[in-house]
């Protein structure tokens, strides 16, 4: 279809800062979103905590430069869209239910869809219940919810943090003593210093905040614990899943082995020497991964 290898990723024509902003009102929220308006079609990207859309900065100029649309929501709680106070609005299904509502007031039929962090969890569930809105789903760092719910030691070292940001102190201890532990649990974070510095205004991570208490990760884990979680089905969406060997939050075989749950197309990829945020530590591979992927659906 598209051709992208010769790419220059360093001379972008058209930067994320150019693109078009409007907000969409769904169930009488507001979405804030960029739209690059046009492109033989089109591709959703969807951040994750503690992030906003333009955490896609550098994948925004190689998608639209190889002829994509491309549409950069912020999630709710999160930059600038709306911040209700109704937890009900932050489940995924919620989420996932939204997501589809601005396909259909962009007149958008199927995208390919490519998610971080919770946006992927959110991913995720549109890839298993709206699997025909979408031409394929990219997945990074996170992997199936079956594949999450793991209580060894070693895996529970990792888990900590969703633990923690679901209670009410979790925003106060961020912002103590100038953010200090939100400086170190950000350490690997490109932007550490602007999200820092945003978060400390007061309200800001009490909005973040809201999607993990509307998704408690101990109330989802009791419930595997006491066989009350649905079985999983199957994903029927050409699903590609990246993670990066040093991220500090999600291990390699979550993601890894996501692929028992997809009854479609698989392709699994790992950037070295990057964390959590490899989009932003390493945007050319990235986007090399991309592009490959997408140039062959």
């Amino acid at each position: 279809m598209l051709r992208v290898f010769d790419m220059q990723y360093s001379t972008p024509k058209l930067m994320y800062e150019t693109l078009k902003t409007k907000t969409i009102e769904v169930k009488g929220d507001r979405y804030y979103l960029q739209d690059s308006g046009s492109g033989q079609e089109c591709v959703l990207l969807l951040h994750g905590w503690p992030d906003d859309s333009k955490l896609w900065r550098n994948q925004v100029s190689a998608l639209v430069n190889a002829g994509y649309r491309v549409i950069c929501p912020d999630l709710l709680g999160y930059g600038l869209s709306d911040q209700p106070q109704d937890l009900q609005r932050y489940t995924i299904s919620a989420f996932a239910n939204d997501i589809i509502s601005l396909l259909d007031s962009l007149d958008l039929d199927k995208v390919h869809l490519v998610a971080h962090d919770y946006g992927a969890v959110i991913g995720w569930e549109i890839a298993t219940v709206y699997s025909t809105r979408l031409k394929t789903f990219v997945t990074m760092s996170v992997g199936h919810l079956a594949c999450l719910l793991d209580l060894s030691f070693d895996i529970l070292r990792y888990e900590w943090i969703y633990f923690l940001n679901i209670h009410k102190i979790a925003p106060q201890l961020y912002r103590a003593s100038n953010g200090r532990l939100l400086h170190e649990v950000l350490r690997t974070h490109p932007d550490r210093e602007k999200i820092v510095e945003f978060a400390l205004k007061p309200g800001v991570l009490e909005a973040m905040q809201k999607l993990e208490q509307a998704n408690s990760l101990p109330e989802i884990l009791l419930a595997f614990l006491q066989d009350k979680l649905p079985e999983p089905q199957q994903v029927s969406v050409p699903t590609f899943a990246i993670w990066s060997d040093q991220d500090d939050f999600l291990w390699e075989a979550q993601i890894k082995e996501s692929s028992k749950y997809v009854a479609a197309e698989w392709r699994y990829e790992r950037v070295e020497e990057a964390g959590h945020w490899f989009m932003l530590e390493q945007p050319e591979k990235t986007n090399h991964f991309l592009l490959d992927w997408l140039d062959k659906h």
